[in-house]
């Protein structure tokens, strides 16, 4: 005969079970509907236009061609979505600052706003002299795409071992590689400085074309590309 608590027990783990399948279904159904949301052409049009109304000087003269660009994609296919087995890996949501959230500051940064591929001491380095947006291997085109910067800064030393960046521009690292070209690519569309910082790059980034190499901080506000009025 089954023991009546243990029955009570087994209706509460089913019961619990249905409630996480349920609830992993709609994470499933709302990461989905955020994808289709952060893809569409409507968002990114509003936050191209916003940014340039919010910093005319750095952002304006670049809007057509950022707005061309955007007209270019309209077609181009999406991503697939994930699967329901993938979604129910993964169902963990993490806080994730936007860069593009400055501009709803009523006081936007006046200085040089730089996506940095950097590692540690740099970043220290430049903080006191610059806003920082961050790049990550798994995020670095995707961040630098809806940022609101004026260059692109690559640490000679973002390579050192123990770092996001490990071995960046050391040879048969393709993966870094391949991130570091497609984010250069996109910068030069955008037309955005591409700078080396520091001295004594590995031989994967020694071998590149460069604006400029900076190794004082104060050096990166000459570099920011200046406007005149229409």
């Amino acid at each position: 005969m089954t023991n009546p608590r243990d029955a009570k027990a087994n209706r509460q783990v089913a019961r619990l079970r249905a409630q996480l399948r349920e609830s992993q279904a709609r994470v499933q159904e709302l990461e989905q509907r955020l994808t289709a949301l952060e893809t569409s052409a409507a968002l990114q049009f509003g936050r191209l236009v916003a940014g340039a109304a919010r910093n005319p000087r750095r952002r304006a003269p670049r809007l057509p061609r950022e707005l061309y660009r955007l007209w270019k994609k309209r077609n181009a296919p999406t991503a697939a979505s994930a699967t329901a087995t993938d979604a129910k890996d993964r169902v963990q949501l993490d806080h994730v600052d936007r860069a593009e959230d400055r501009l709803l500051v009523a006081a936007p940064y006046d200085g040089p706003l730089i996506a940095g591929i950097l590692g540690r001491p740099a970043a220290a380095a430049l903080a006191g002299h610059a806003k920082i947006v961050p790049l990550y291997p798994h995020d670095a085109v995707t961040a630098l795409e809806t940022a609101d910067v004026d260059m692109l800064v690559v640490d000679a030393a973002a390579g050192e071992p123990g770092g996001p960046w490990a071995y960046l521009g050391t040879p048969g690292m393709y993966d870094r590689e391949r991130v570091l070209h497609d984010a250069r690519e996109l910068a030069r569309v955008r037309g955005l400085p591409l700078v080396l910082w520091g001295e004594a790059p590995p031989p994967g980034l020694a071998i590149l074309e460069w604006d400029a190499t900076v190794t004082a901080p104060a050096r990166l506000a000459e570099l920011v590309p200046t406007f005149e009025p229409a």
